[in-house]
């Protein structure tokens, strides 16, 4: 199974626009996402959260963060982060926890947070994570290939 590219492409211009920490690119990647509709904003949502997950499992060598660790990464964040993108460590720490564990990222935050929270964060786990020299496209694909093996092993 594939992802669909439509989706895709407009979680790529959201992790981008988050890379390049350009607020105004950001601000319009998401809202180019919302006015597509409910199911196209619910699809994109979930697979940048699914993308969140990969990337903490795989820096982590394949295990999840323990509490300590999603901390770590949350006040890391914000100490680089939440002043262009005024996402703060708390709703960093929530997200992290929601999409490694039992809970929907939906249903412990607004879709508002989620939205602006999952590309901040995806798109600075993605840039300040990279392994071994790789352009962090290169790297989404690496990941997003990861998710497409998990589809179809569903």
């Amino acid at each position: 199974m594939t992802i669909d590219s439509t989706l895709e492409a407009a979680v790529r211009e959201g992790f981008a626009a988050s890379v390049a920490e350009e607020p105004d690119d950001f601000d319009a990647a998401i809202e180019a996402i919302l006015d597509r509709g409910d199911d196209f904003t619910i699809g994109a949502f979930q697979l940048a959260i699914n993308v969140t997950a990969v990337i903490l499992q795989d820096m982590h060598d394949g295990d999840v963060p323990d509490p300590e660790q999603i901390d770590d990464l949350a006040d890391d964040f914000a100490e680089t982060q939440e002043d262009w993108s005024l996402v703060s460590a708390e709703l960093v720490r929530t997200y992290m926890s929601a999409a490694l564990g039992e809970q929907a990222v939906l249903d412990v935050m607004s879709p508002g947070d989620v939205a602006i929270t999952g590309f901040a964060l995806g798109g600075w786990l993605l840039s300040a994570f990279l392994p071994d020299d790789k352009d962090w496209t290169d790297y989404l694909d690496e990941v997003l290939q990861v998710l497409e093996t998990a589809l179809g092993e569903e």
